[in-house]
């Protein structure tokens, strides 16, 4: 996303291309599972997503733009053999989060309860925070610290997939809106600070010399 040169690529990780094989297989299920008539006008959900239709739209629409993109942009091995569309992919990426994530509060302010939509302006927030200081760092040629920036980012996108996943798990599912209240919070706090852990981690392991 800059003309800086970019440093010596990592080797592709067969177990990050895994992991994105079955999370977008994942994503697609609760797509097909929870949103599936999204369009028919009779159905539950339809219903319930009405008052905020086309807040739902731009939300929903440049949301799942940022989380297929997302995935390509954190490939060493795209992003080695294809720089030049590396870069103006990943506009188009900060593009679909500062479109979709604001538009989750007025959706959450239409169809849910107040805590939900504290979660989803947390959630918005933080995903808007994490991919503007990933811009800032390329836009000053700092290509490590935005790489590390948008690894920081993309779980918020995760959190779309991870919560409804989890959310129907019977003992959770019984309990209702407490239960999806519940989740959603603790996948926001887990975006927040997992990826930290991750990536100093082996930096936290190390002995300093004396």
């Amino acid at each position: 996303m800059s003309d800086a040169i970019a440093p010596a690529p990592r080797v592709g990780s067969p177990a990050k291309l895994a992991f994105f094989i079955v999370f977008g297989l994942l994503t697609v299920f609760v797509i097909v599972a929870k949103n599936g008539k999204i369009f028919d006008p009779s159905s539950e959900i339809a219903q319930h997503f009405a008052p905020a239709r086309g807040y739902l739209a731009m939300h929903a629409g440049f949301g799942m733009l940022a989380l297929v993109l997302g995935a390509f942009q954190l490939s060493n091995r795209l992003r080695a053999k294809y720089l030049n569309l590396h870069r103006k992919l990943g506009y188009v990426y900060v593009l679909g989060v500062f479109l979709s994530a604001p538009f989750a509060i007025p959706v959450a302010m239409r169809t849910s309860n107040l805590s939900l939509t504290a979660a989803s302006a947390v959630q918005s927030f933080g995903w808007m925070l994490t991919t503007g200081i990933a811009l800032y760092c390329i836009k000053r040629g700092n290509i490590e610290q935005h790489r590390r920036w948008m690894m920081r980012g993309y779980p918020f996108a995760m959190i779309f997939t991870v919560a409804r996943l989890i959310i129907p798990i019977p003992p959770i599912f019984k309990l209702g809106l407490p239960g999806i209240e519940m989740v959603v919070w603790t996948t926001i706090a887990l975006a927040a600070f997992l990826p930290s852990l991750l990536l100093d981690w082996p930096a936290a392991r190390t002995t300093p010399a004396a």
